[in-house]
């Protein structure tokens, strides 16, 4: 028997970002690649719409292509210390995979990293913090208008 399961939440389309004043936490960090989502406007409306949703926003910037395993800890010691109730990623697949091991580390800070690589070695996540990822790119010359989606992990 195979099993396909689904994000409880998927907003997609123009506005769909504005989802994210409906979240309701204390805290929220938001993980960003390069520039361009900073470049055109996403990271300071996504830090907006989770302030006006009446949480405290911090921001981790800089996560490379093919994010290393030093920008995966250093992520989650700030997670460790800022305590998110939320890890909302956006940009391309780099940022979104880093803050998801991000998050694992976060929620189990004793796993090792060669735990964390393991098929179906994770444990189950959300008992500190939700995952929402917006995943927003550029191909060919058409500009995708974005999809939110919340992880069920």
């Amino acid at each position: 028997m195979a099993r396909f399961t689904l994000p409880r939440d998927l907003y997609h389309g123009k506005g769909s970002l504005e989802a994210l004043k409906t979240l309701e936490g204390k805290k929220a960090i938001i993980c960003v690649g390069g520039g361009s989502m900073k470049r055109f406007g996403f990271l300071d409306k996504a830090e907006q719409y989770l302030k006006e949703a009446g949480m405290e926003v911090k921001l981790f910037e800089g996560i490379e292509p093919d994010p290393s395993v030093e920008t995966v800890m250093k992520g989650a010691a700030v997670m460790q210390e800022f305590e998110p109730d939320w890890i909302v990623a956006i940009g391309g697949g780099s940022p979104i995979d880093a803050a998801k091991a991000m998050w694992i580390k976060y929620e189990y800070p004793d796993i090792t990293f060669e735990d964390m690589c393991k098929v179906f070695g994770i444990p189950a996540l959300r008992n500190k913090a939700h995952f929402l990822r917006y995943l927003f790119h550029f191909r060919y010359g058409y500009r995708s208008d974005g999809i939110l989606n919340h992880y069920r992990l």
